[in-house]
This record gives structure tokens, sequence and C-alpha cells, in this order.
């Protein structure tokens, strides 16, 4: 039995207990389901507190999109409520923040828990460590199939556990000045839908690579600067090298660092380029926008059209990194189309407008994509299929 199998019974006990309206019965199942789970005794004490309901009705406000929000309201035949001393006015705002339990609540298990498997439902699972390596010969290498261990070009490329590195062996860093920037020898690593890499580069730079991404590189690096190509999106750990700035090319401009984390999203097949400074310094730079320079904590949204700068929160462009992915007011297409690339599925609307409706919340990168899907679902605003690697979202606001 799944810990978590009875959660839509459990949410509907607590809604009760709090109200006051549970039989003996009901009290006594709940007691014991408290008892019988840890986590859901404290969730269960933390929403007996007044201001925690009320916390837990703004989070709703800000989970759910305007439209299941004011849905919601109307299904329980009141407005906004405000917090008034007349006990009939407070025992009507403990009533609308009891049913919000239902959505917060069930959402709070699903995102730490898992999902609940339904007929005609199966758990889509998230992507594994994988790759795909060519090496300058021309030579194919699936790494997480096979070991890795070879010299190329005085480096030896190695694979172990999710990383692939290269380590010189012997100092070949820059000892060419003025070559061309960029070295015939080079390695291309590919990253797949429903996959993740991390390689470590001859300078020692880190980078973690997101699914459906492409990264080509030097086996060394030569002359005046480290150059990587990016198609897709990863995160850099760059190792300071003064005389040797390192740029990440993209296909609407480049990045040039001296020494610092940041993260850039460069999918082919997206019109914007988004690179976020975590520390350090850097400039994207690009024909048509020229060039923009970031502190910690901005961004770099560059399309065809132009460039803006803005201060943005962290979390939402490098969560992924520390596995959760983490959106605010994000449109659901948006959303999706991360989590096609990363759990390898596509998704289908039943109406364009669907791929509008926006919202707030987070999700364990490791954990299944239905779990996202349920806790939408308790919105209000859709319902959802699967069928294979296929989605299929529904308008959950018809009767």
């Amino acid at each position: 039995m799944k810990k978590f199998e009875n959660v839509y019974q459990d949410a509907a006990l607590m809604k009760k207990a709090l109200l006051g309206e549970a039989n003996e019965s009901e009290q006594q199942e709940l007691e014991k389901r408290l008892a019988e789970c840890p986590d859901l005794q404290k969730v269960y004490e933390q929403l007996q507190n007044g201001e925690t309901l009320r916390v837990a009705f703004e989070e709703y406000k800000n989970y759910s999109s305007k439209k299941a929000y004011e849905s919601f309201l109307q299904k329980i035949g009141q407005t906004e409520p405000e917090v008034i001393k007349k006990p009939r006015a407070f025992r009507i705002w403990w009533s609308v923040a009891a049913a919000v339990v239902l959505v917060i609540g069930l959402s709070f298990y699903m995102s730490n828990y898992g999902s609940i498997e339904e007929e005609n439902r199966p758990l889509i699972q998230p992507g594994v460590q994988q790759a795909q390596l060519t090496l300058p010969d021309g030579s194919i290498i699936d790494v997480h199939k096979k070991e890795v261990n070879v010299i190329v070009d005085g480096v030896q490329v190695k694979y172990k556990e999710g990383v692939l590195s290269y380590e010189p062996t012997v100092t070949t860093q820059h000892e060419e000045k003025n070559v061309e920037e960029k070295p015939v020898k080079s390695n291309e690593l590919i990253i797949p839908r429903g996959g993740e890499n991390t390689v470590i580069l001859a300078d020692g730079t880190t980078v973690h690579l997101n699914a459906g991404s492409k990264l080509t590189y030097p086996v060394r690096f030569a002359g005046k600067r480290r150059i990587v190509a990016l198609e897709g999106e990863a995160y850099f750990e760059v190792v300071q090298d003064e005389s040797h700035p390192f740029v990440v090319q993209t296909h609407l401009g480049e990045v040039m660092v001296l020494g610092t984390a940041f993260n850039v999203n460069a999918y082919t097949d997206a019109s914007v380029c988004y690179t976020t400074l975590v520390h350090g310094k850097v400039q994207f730079s690009a024909p048509n926008v020229g060039t923009v320079t970031l502190q910690p904590g901005e961004q770099a949204v560059v399309s065809a059209n132009g460039t803006e700068k803005r201060t943005v929160d962290l979390d939402e462009y490098i969560g992924w990194v520390n596995g959760v992915y983490n959106f605010k007011n994000r449109s659901l297409g948006e959303i999706m189309e991360t989590f096609e690339r990363w759990y390898d599925i596509q998704v289908y609307y039943e109406t364009p407008d669907l791929r509008d409706i926006t919202y707030s919340g987070s999700l364990k990168r490791y954990g299944a994509v239905n779990s996202f899907l349920d806790a939408l679902e308790l919105t209000g605003d859709l319902t959802y299929k699967i069928s294979g690697r296929k989605v299929l979202i529904y308008d959950g606001m018809k009767e």
C-alpha cells in the first residue's frame, strides 16, 4: 500500500474535523491515520492554526490560475473573504479556508510523496543520466552504456557515474598563443530528451547539461579564448583565468566570462535565449543587441527583436540543477515544454487557450510528472489522460 494511497479521504477527514463536522467514527478514523503517518499529523497540526489557513488561502490564489480561483469562489458562494470579528463572518472565512485545505493539502502530498496511480494513468518517470559522445575521429560512444577511458590529443577522457571528465596528461593548455581560437579537434556531447549529464572540461570548468542539449567543445583549449558552443540548457561553473576568457556561443549570440557561475537556456527551437548570472560577471553580446553586462541575480533575455536585462529569482532559473523546478506565473505551455524535454513526452491540448493558463508552484525534478498534473487537476482548470509517452490535456471547467 502506498504511503498516501488514501490522500483524498485524508483531506476530506481533515476538512470535516477542522469545521467540527466530523462524527465519532470519522474522528476515530482521522486519529488512526494521524497515528500511522507522522507527516500527516504535522500538517494537520499546522492547519489547526488560523494563520496557517490564511497563508494556505493566499497560496491557493498564487498556485491556481485566475480562472480556477474565481470558479472556486463561485462554487462556495463567496467573494474573497476578509477576517471580521463577528462569529458568523469568521465561520464563513474558516469554511472557505478549510475548503482550500483540500487543494493545498493534496498538492503538498503529491508534490512530496508521489502521485496516485489510477486506471489509464501510468506514471511517467523523470529523465536519467545519459549522453552520446562524438570524438574527433567521428566515433560515437553512448557513455552511459560503455566505460570510457581513452587518450585524445594528450588528454585523458573518462566517464564515471554521470560525469564525463577531461584531464590533460601534460601541460598543454594555451600553449599556442596565436592560433585560431577554435581548435580542430573537438568533442560533441549530446543529451537526449529524458536525459542529463555533467562534463568537466580540460580547464576544470564544470558544465551541467539539461535534457535535449548539445555542447561542442575542444578536447583541450588553445588560443586566447576558451570557446564552447551550446544548443539547449546548461549550468556553467567556470574556472577563473583572466588571460583566457571563457566564451559560450549560442544561436543568438555569445556569453563571455572570466570565472563565474551562470545558466544559459538557448534551445534552437526557441526564439529567446536566457542568460542568468549566479555570481561573478558576464557579458552577453550579439550583432543586433550590442553588449549586455550582468551582475549577480540579473538575467539577459535576448531575441531577434532585441534584449532585456532584468532582476530575477535565481531559484526559478537554476533550481533544476539542485533537483527542483520552480515556476512563478508561468504559462502551462511554457511549463510543459520544459517537461517535454525532461520526461521525454509529447503534450497535446484540447484547445490552444489551455496553454495560456498561468501557474506558480514547484515540482521535484526526480519525481513523476503525474505529481504536477494531479495537483493542477485539483485547481479545476484541467484534466488529463496519458497514452504511452503522450499527455492529453482537457478543459476541466467544462460541465
